[in-house]
């Protein structure tokens, strides 16, 4: 553990020599990899299949952890995912910021592999993408749901094990909300989930469920402590969200009939 701590102690020390050396005045953005050690650098890595036939492999490399300042790769040193039938090196889309795309969305075993030169040790992360679902809407939505029904949402191929499924809503009537949910091929969202916003009530806006499949892969203990790897399937469906009862716009309440006063 101390020599882990010397070691991003050292990186820090190696950052703030190259920030004397830019100068004051000048903003720190980025810091070349050459100047970081392994050993200090955080990766977050990830690998998600839309829906599309593809997987997108994204990492962040950054000094130290999570906030640090970001890393542009230079030299010999590359990002590289790899599964069992291809490789690709990875190009940089942003600060600190490297994608690629690989071909099917199948479940399989992901490697992403940092390539050093001579002078450092190379690393990396290994997840499994989790199996791809398809999901619908068992609600009626033609003409929209109003905000005071449950929505009922479906998906084929549950988890043959007891894993839960993350679930997230959005739109721009409504206050965004997420949670978790059983990887059983069902799921009902309850009004309480699709709460309208105030200074947009009494109006319908389209609205976004989204369901992930994830898991949680492993990453080389050479990098900062907390670098991680997630694999994900997504899915989502939209529906319009109308006003619901009681609410400007909305559907009057149900009126009980004498039988039920009863």
């Amino acid at each position: 553990m101390k020599y882990q701590k010397g070691c991003v102690e050292l990186a820090a020390v190696r950052l703030a020599a190259v920030a004397l050396a830019c100068g004051i005045g000048c903003t720190l953005e980025e810091v070349d990899s050459d100047a970081i050690r392994t050993k200090g650098l955080y990766a977050e890595m990830l690998a998600i299949a839309p829906g599309s036939g593809q997987t997108l492999v994204r990492v962040n490399l950054t000094v130290g952890g999570a906030s640090g300042t970001r890393v542009q790769l230079v030299g010999d040193d590359v990002l590289v995912a790899e599964t069992a039938d291809a490789q690709l090196q990875l190009a940089r889309r942003g600060r600190g910021r490297y994608e690629e795309t690989l071909d099917g969305e199948a479940s399989r075993e992901v490697t992403v592999r940092l390539e050093r030169g001579a002078e450092d040790d190379a690393a990396q992360g290994t997840a499994l993408l989790p199996e791809p679902f398809a999901m619908q809407l068992e609600t009626p939505s033609t003409g929209g749901v109003d905000r005071s029904t449950a929505l009922i949402v479906g998906w084929q191929d549950p988890s043959a094990e007891d894993t839960n499924m993350e679930w997230s809503v959005d739109g721009d009537c409504i206050w965004s909300d997420s949670g978790v949910t059983p990887d059983d091929g069902v799921m009902t969202l309850a009004p309480e989930h699709l709460q309208v916003k105030s200074t947009h009530a009494g109006e319908e806006c389209e609205v976004r469920l989204t369901f992930d499949r994830a898991t949680t892969g492993e990453v080389d203990p050479l990098f900062v402590p907390g670098s991680q790897f997630r694999a994900v399937q997504r899915r989502g469906v939209t529906f319009v969200s109308t006003p619901g009862v009681g609410e400007k716009n909305g559907p009057e309440a149900p009126v009980a009939s004498a039988a039920a006063e009863q």
